[in-house]
């Protein structure tokens, strides 16, 4: 079960009172927005400053780095990082710079080693970021040890299953903090740590980053753009909200399944999570959705030189690791049909909406009562970049 029993309770009491009464959780009032915040290279300027580069990016799953000497290359907003694992289990990330001329250290995407040479000349450091090794040393005019001269350390750290990063290697990383008490335990309680990476893909759309995140957190959207894929499955305009204080949030969308056990059974009597989709927005750029079968965990990145653009890295996590037969044939189904409705039927709308944001006059943009993922989103993104 993905809930505490308490929480568990809650979801279920508001899914069946909303399906009973074709109603939803709502916002206190309307929240309106301009769309130059999709196309405004000021405003992205200010995003990497005040976002992508100070706050904790949820850049990886703990299962990519499974033991002691794995490492895995990951793109963050500007810089790419090396995460490793080292002897001691702690992980650690660094610039994929080598610290004498610049070159790339690794290509590799991911793999396992203790010591990284730099293909240039030779440099080596150990997967605790440590010079350890200099080319030509008599005549380089290094001398080790030489900790000036060691790979240039992020903040990172490891919670509930997951490697936050941060990109600027002068800034700090407090993950409870930063979630709260609210989302801190909602992930704990997910248990998402005994999970594993299965699949990923990273895209690279046409469209503002915020766009994206505004389509992964809505789920009205659904009967007009997905209502042959998905629409049969769920109860539409209908979300009921775990009530998470701060600027993350987590909800529930009832699936048609819930009719099973509406009028047999009390709220909470059986695990919710066969019967409704759970979103999870993990401010700033995450999200995280909950399905019976496998997790779908997204992160969102600015294009660093376009603010039209954007780069979106989808990762499927799954209870075990390895698949055969009628298991292996539904996950990935499920991987085919979320790849097939991002693709062809969310990005040609948020594609749209970037061609709007290029349009002066266009007035204020409005989100409803019934919008409150994006309502809480947007105004978390108002009250930091304000």
């Amino acid at each position: 079960m993905y809930f505490s029993s308490e929480m568990n309770a809650l979801l279920a009491r508001k899914c069946f009172d909303h399906v009973r009464n074709a109603t939803t959780d709502l916002c206190d009032e309307l929240y309106e927005y301009d769309l130059s915040i999709y196309s405004s290279p000021e405003i992205a300027a200010r995003e990497r400053d005040r976002i992508f580069e100070a706050l904790p990016m949820m850049a990886l799953h703990s299962s990519q780095l499974p033991e002691a000497g794995s490492f895995v290359t990951v793109q963050l907003n500007r810089s790419e990082a090396l995460v490793t694992r080292g002897k001691d289990g702690k992980v650690r990330a660094f610039l994929n710079i080598c610290r004498h001329r610049g070159a790339i250290l690794t290509k590799d995407s991911q793999g396992k080693k203790n010591r990284f040479t730099c293909p240039y000349h030779g440099w080596t450091y150990t997967n605790e970021g440590k010079l350890i090794g200099v080319s030509f040393r008599e005549t380089s005019g290094i001398a080790l040890p030489c900790d000036e001269r060691n790979l240039v350390e992020l903040p990172a750290e490891e919670r509930h299953g997951f490697i936050w990063i941060v990109e600027n290697p002068a800034g700090s990383i407090d993950i409870a903090s930063h979630l709260g008490p609210d989302m801190d335990d909602v992930l704990k309680t997910y248990g998402l740590d005994r999970w594993h990476h299965y699949k990923e893909h990273i895209f690279d759309f046409d469209q503002n980053w915020k766009i994206m995140m505004d389509g992964l957190t809505d789920t009205h959207h659904v009967q007009f753009v997905h209502g042959p894929t998905i629409m049969p499955y769920f109860y539409m305009n209908m979300m009921a909200s775990g009530e998470l204080h701060g600027s993350h949030s987590m909800t529930a969308t009832p699936r048609r399944k819930i009719d099973q056990i509406i009028d047999s059974e009390q709220p909470g009597d059986s695990p919710i999570d066969a019967y409704a989709v759970f979103g999870n927005m993990l401010w700033p750029n995450v999200s995280i959705q909950l399905h019976p079968h496998h997790v779908e965990f997204w992160t969102l990145y600015q294009d660093p030189d376009n603010p039209a653009r954007s780069r979106v890295h989808l990762r499927f996590l799954t209870p075990q690791q390895d698949y055969e037969g009628r298991g292996l044939e539904i996950i990935n189904k499920n991987w085919d049909i979320a790849f097939a409705a991002i693709v062809n039927e969310d990005v040609p709308i948020g594609d749209s909406i970037q061609r709007a944001a290029r349009m002066p006059h266009s007035g204020k943009l409005v989100l409803g009562l019934n919008e409150i993922v994006n309502q809480k989103f947007h105004r978390a993104y108002a009250k930091l970049m304000d």
